[in-house]
């Protein structure tokens, strides 16, 4: 059983920056949608002779994203060639930045931990943490694909400027974890650096997990690195299916080897795909055609707004909990929310009711206005009936009429009163005001 073991969980995050042009060369960064092997090079095909020339634009975004997520800035960053052998990298090696990166240490401080969701996780007086190994700065590699037994190379994607964020195993679930990588795509939306989808593989997640009794001290002499996570569903499953595989294989006695797999949604199971390497496979050493990079200012000079400070605006509107991860799941829609809420001071409507008719109607902001939903709830709110003895004359006729559902509220299930607030609602054919409506009917089903 997994209570018998503490997870070990830590998540390697890759996102492509949003620059005009590749990371060593002027080629054109668009991988997807265009034309296979049209935006190339000789540098990005890594032909002889050529010289890479860092791009400052993929530079600056990579210190941004770093250091608005809580890591250190390093004052060099050094180029250095990983080598290794496969169809997508032409020149045998990439060019990343594994001992001098962009960022250093330091700590993320998870906005909705899933565990203790509407809660001030009183556990954690400082907030539910993450801490980061580093964030560095990198090349992508080619893609490829494999159709009708042949295997295509489409050097589009070579050479996209990448950011590679790894933190320290510090997850206490798989939730949180999932949680995590939402919330870094979001960050790295409001900020500009990515647009982070993930169908068309700007952001991708590698999962690092392992399993300790809970008893030892030590942490385990293995590490299952699971690669190509596409989806934020992909990596919950993936990681559920490799929990149990540990768990099961642990439970038998068996020793657990380092290793990276795959999941197969399939089967529900994920596969070794090959042992995984240690860092000195790679024989780095530093790119003898690039030249240390000293910072020697700040790139955060602006005023820029991420998604924390939104959380702290709305609440101060007294919105529910549960509504603000939805309202600042992107800049548009936050901005859009908090000018609906200004506009409606003027008028009797709670900013909580706006938020509620936002989430439960999916408002989207490329199709209405804040004025123009605005409009709409005043006039919605101007048609309820909030007169006490009618909403009591309907609210006696649904208890009347609905006798299963009142035995069940009084036998403790307490959810079953949307039940009767639902009857309340057909025959008031939807003008009974619901907060009135609920109100009464447990002081009289009390």
């Amino acid at each position: 059983m997994i209570n018998n073991y503490k997870l070990i969980l830590g998540l390697e995050i890759h996102l492509q920056l949003s620059t005009s042009t590749k990371m060593f060369c002027s080629c054109k960064n668009e991988p997807f949608g265009s034309e296979p092997n049209t935006h190339v090079c000789p540098v990005c095909l890594g032909l002889p002779g050529a010289m890479p020339v860092p791009n400052r634009d993929a530079i600056e975004k990579a210190q941004m994203m770093a250091e608005t997520l809580g890591t250190t800035l390093q004052k060099q960053i050094i180029f250095e060639r990983k080598n290794y052998f496969y169809p997508d990298l032409p020149k045998a090696f990439q060019l990343t930045t594994p001992h001098y990166p962009v960022g250093k240490g330091g700590k993320y401080t998870l906005l909705f931990p899933p565990k203790y969701a509407n809660k001030q996780i009183s556990k954690y007086p400082n907030g539910y943490t993450i801490g980061w190994r580093e964030i560095h700065i990198e090349e992508d590699t080619a893609k490829s694909q494999h159709r009708n037994g042949k295997t295509y190379i489409d050097f589009n994607k070579s050479g996209v400027p990448l950011l590679e964020m790894v933190t320290e195993p510090d997850f206490q679930s798989i939730d949180d974890a999932v949680e995590f990588g939402k919330e870094i795509q979001s960050i790295a939306r409001y900020l500009g650096v990515s647009e982070a989808d993930m169908e068309k593989g700007q952001l991708r997640l590698e999962a690092n997990i392992s399993l300790k009794k809970i008893k030892k001290t030590e942490l385990p002499d293995y590490r299952v690195e699971l690669k190509n996570i596409n989806s934020f569903m992909f990596m919950k499953n993936a990681l559920d299916s490799e929990v149990k595989r540990q768990v099961e294989a642990l439970d038998r006695g068996e020793r657990l080897v380092q290793e990276t797999r795959g999941y197969d949604a399939v089967t529900k199971k994920t596969f070794t795909q090959r042992g995984k390497e240690e860092a000195h496979d790679y024989r780095y050493f530093p790119e003898p055609d690039i030249p240390a990079i000293s910072i020697k200012y700040k790139v955060l000079s602006i005023t820029y707004k991420t998604p924390s400070d939104y959380v702290e605006k709305l609440k101060k509107y007294n919105i529910r909990l549960s509504y603000i991860p939805v309202l600042i799941a992107n800049k548009q829609l936050a901005d859009f929310t908090l000018k609906v809420i200004k506009l409606g001071e003027k008028h009797p409507i709670t900013a909580d009711m706006i938020a509620g008719t936002i989430v439960n109607k999916k408002v989207d902001p490329n199709t209405t206005s804040p004025e123009k939903l605005l409009k709409n709830l005043v006039l919605s709110k101007s048609s309820v009936v909030s007169d006490q003895s009618q909403l009591r004359e309907w609210v006696e006729q649904a208890i009347k009429e609905n006798p299963k559902a009142v035995a069940d509220y009084k036998a403790g299930k307490q959810a079953v009163i949307g039940v009767l607030i639902g009857a309340v609602m057909k025959l008031s054919k939807g003008k009974a005001d619901a907060v009135a409506t609920r109100q009464i009917l447990i002081k009289l089903l009390q």
